[in-house]
């Protein structure tokens, strides 16, 4: 199985979209071939290789150089998990859309990290019982007016909406929550959350290295880690929601309680309908 990922040009959950999808396509066609070969550019959107941080469950994943061979490419823009994405990519007449979306879905489940992330996870979560807050900020941190017209498909949070978020962060979490994971993509912030948090919960904590240089300031390992640490943990709670979140509900075994808080209250529920109105009367010609 030849991967392209060429035309997948954003983050590395995006990536494993595409990853899946094939996976799940060969599966039904029940080819006997366990190879996956995979041609991926690194940029500054993702700047990790796959082979080097996931493994697929009963496959061989190697990167090789581009080949000249007639492929799907999907794009960030075409590769929703929906039923519509798999009509535009299914080849086989003898595979219905439906089973292949739902195939989809499984194959994430066959995502695993490498031998070294998981001894880094085991020796960092244990056997501790936890919740997950996921702070995704470096790229998604917008004043209001910006927030208003940005995308409605963007997840995006302006900054009176992330205040309210650390004043009501204790009010959200289960009450018989003792213990939280920190999963978070810039220093800044994580820090002023562990403040908040210290007195009356106990923080997973451990050393992370932010290259404040860099659009994605973690290291692929320590990706990976925050990943899985939120795919194991009991609940998420994210700031803004995105890809990271939604692959670890499907990569986990367990369905789980999912806040996302820039759809949590009903104010902003209200703002995000407004953002869809004003998309459609920019961009919509009558």
């Amino acid at each position: 199985m030849y991967i392209d990922l060429s035309s997948m040009k954003s983050g590395f959950c995006d990536r494993l979209r595409q990853i899946t999808f094939c996976v799940a396509q060969h599966k039904l066609k029940k080819s006997k071939k366990k190879t996956i070969e995979i041609f991926e550019i690194i940029n500054s959107e993702c700047p990790y290789e796959f082979s080097k941080l996931l493994s697929v469950k009963g496959y061989k994943v190697k990167n090789v150089k581009k080949k000249n061979l007639k492929t799907l490419k999907m794009s960030p823009f075409n590769s929703s998990i929906s039923i519509n994405t798999c009509k535009e990519f299914n080849d086989d007449l003898d595979i219905k859309n439906s089973d292949l979306l739902q195939e989809w879905k499984r194959s994430y489940k066959l995502l695993e990290p490498k031998k070294n992330i998981i001894s880094k996870i085991n020796k960092i979560i244990g056997n501790k019982k936890y919740i997950c807050i996921h702070t995704r900020l470096t790229d998604k941190l917008v004043n209001f007016k910006e927030y208003m017209l940005e995308i409605p498909k963007k997840d995006v949070i302006y900054k009176k909406q992330l205040q309210d978020f650390f004043n009501e962060i204790s009010k959200i979490i289960p009450k018989r929550c003792k213990n939280i994971y920190l999963s978070s993509d810039e220093s800044f912030f994580r820090d002023k959350l562990i403040n908040i948090l210290n007195n009356k919960y106990k923080i997973i904590n451990r050393k992370k290295k932010f290259n404040t240089n860099s659009l994605r300031q973690t290291s692929g390992s320590d990706f990976i880690i925050d990943l899985f640490a939120m795919v194991n943990s009991e609940s998420v709670i994210s700031t803004t929601g995105g890809n990271v979140p939604l692959t670890s509900l499907l990569i986990a075994k367990k369905k789980k309680n999912y806040i996302k808080w820039t759809s949590f209250k009903n104010i902003y529920k209200f703002y995000n309908q407004i953002r869809k109105a004003i998309y459609f009367l920019r961009f919509f010609k009558f």
